[in-house]
């Protein structure tokens, strides 16, 4: 199957996302490789652009740096209309499957500190949101850095949001502990479903992708990607020189070129790879 072949293959079909920008102060096995927002926030939007374009649902957990990702996107695909007729354009998006498809998982441990950009997005077509329980009577403290916090209610709400979407397929981009810890509940919770991680976007995919090289259940294409540039790049210099030396000018010295990931293409192939698992 083609990557761009996908179109509404993904209908009825849930994803899970398990991405956030490694922290500068927590464990130094996380730290953010250069760059770490931008790439981080540019393969959030394609993943999630490419999921929605097959008609798949995204579910994530409702990190406070992802949320107002997904909100800006899902925001593309509303339209102005009067303020009367907007009912009736949120009904037929909905009834139509035209809109794009969200869950979001929160714990009632955080609720006191939901940022404004989570309850924009709650609100939006195609949204849904669902708050599980706190544990132990635990609360998030903001003025506490550098600490895991609310362990056993995040591990509750993880555990739900994997038992009750039943995600097709897990994406991993950039992240910390938590990403670990999806990591493994989706392996123990979803046995023979893939992991997809984005190893470019550093912290925890990338050591997933190191660690696990050998196994089956874990796939990047970040370097296959990456090699496919790269060799592009190389036939572009390849005729320029052929032109320069047919015209007689002097080469330019020559400089290495850091190689941008397309993430378009990374989230196009992971799409069709989890479409052709489909069965």
């Amino acid at each position: 199957m083609g990557i761009s072949s996908t179109h509404r293959l993904l209908a009825g079909h849930a994803v899970f996302l398990s991405a956030s920008v490694p922290a500068e102060d927590r464990e130094k096995k996380y730290r953010s490789i250069p760059d770490a927002f931008a790439r981080i926030e540019e393969a959030v939007l394609r993943v999630a652009g490419a999921v929605f374009h097959a008609g798949g649902t995204l579910v994530f957990g409702g990190h406070p740096s992802i949320s107002p990702l997904i909100g800006y996107l899902c925001a593309q695909y509303q339209q102005p209309t009067p303020a009367e007729g907007e009912r009736r354009f949120q009904a037929r998006s909905e009834r139509t499957g035209a809109g794009p498809r969200v869950e979001m998982w929160q714990s009632e441990a955080f609720r006191h500190t939901w940022a404004e950009p989570s309850e924009r997005l709650a609100t939006m077509p195609g949204v849904a949101v669902t708050w599980t329980p706190a544990e132990a009577g635990e609360r998030f403290d903001e003025t506490l850095r550098g600490k895991a916090q609310c362990v056993e209610s995040l591990l509750r709400m993880r555990t739900e949001l994997m038992k009750r979407a039943q995600p097709r397929a897990m994406i991993a981009i950039g992240g910390m502990e938590g990403v670990e810890e999806e990591v493994r509940l989706f392996r123990e919770i979803c046995p023979g479903r893939r992991v997809y991680a984005l190893s470019s976007t550093g912290g925890a995919a990338k050591i997933l992708v190191e660690e696990r090289q050998n196994d089956a259940g874990v796939k990047s294409y970040d370097d296959e990607v990456r090699g496919h540039v790269r060799e592009f790049r190389r036939r572009v210099r390849a005729q320029q020189a052929e032109m320069r030396k047919e015209r007689g000018d002097v080469p330019p010295p020559g400089e290495e070129e850091e190689i941008t990931i397309p993430y378009a293409n990374v989230a196009s192939r992971i799409v069709a790879d989890i479409v052709k698992n489909l069965g």
